[in-house]
């Protein structure tokens, strides 16, 4: 067997088992509990946008592209056109996140842009796998001192972590990319269901 051969199935055995993991977790996270937890934080975001309020997001690593992203879904638009919405990701600026970290820690960097842009009535969404960022705790924390409606997308190790944020979405899962696929999938919910639901009448 040539080294490339080995790679090869290397890689076809991860794809069998992220398909097969895949599979698994679409079952559970179908499950009428988790759903109803799902729809009921995509509905507190439409009401904030309704009303004028703001979405943030903020994640590390990973789950700092997915903020990005979503972001860019309610700048933009997800599928269908509409008028632009209210998003920022706290993750976005290289500069902030650096000068922030530096200058007061890193636990404070997304602290400082709740501080900065969060008003009552905005909502705050937030992931972290292991539901115990301290950086994602502390902006938590801070937004829920304010009046800002808060989410907190997790993984199994954060299961019990429901005092941190008003809707707590646990995907059940240990595995980091299993967790971030899920949330992607959450997140692309949220944005497809605003389309339409944010459309201008006139």
């Amino acid at each position: 067997m040539t080294s490339t051969e080995t790679r090869s199935g290397l890689v076809a055995r991860q794809l069998d088992a992220g398909i097969a993991a895949r599979a698994d977790l679409a079952e559970q996270v179908a499950a009428p509990a988790t759903r109803a937890a799902v729809e009921a934080a995509g509905e507190a975001v439409l009401e904030a946008l309704r009303a004028g309020g703001t979405l943030l997001v903020a994640g590390n690593g990973g789950s700092a592209a997915i903020a990005s992203h979503v972001a860019a879904e309610f700048l933009g638009k997800c599928i269908h056109d509409r008028h632009p919405l209210p998003a920022i990701s706290l993750a976005e600026s290289h500069s902030s996140l650096t000068a922030i970290g530096n200058d007061y820690g890193f636990d404070r960097v997304f602290l400082r842009g709740v501080q900065a842009f969060a008003r009552p009535g905005d909502v705050l969404l937030t992931m972290s796998t292991s539901g115990t960022s301290p950086n994602v705790v502390a902006a938590l924390a801070e937004a829920r001192r304010r009046g800002v409606r808060t989410i907190l997308m997790t993984g199994a190790k954060g299961a019990g972590r429901g005092d941190l944020a008003d809707h707590l979405l646990v995907v059940p899962s240990s595995e980091t990319p299993r967790i971030r696929e899920v949330h992607m999938l959450w997140a692309h919910a949220r944005c497809e269901a605003v389309d339409p639901a944010m459309q201008d009448p006139s």
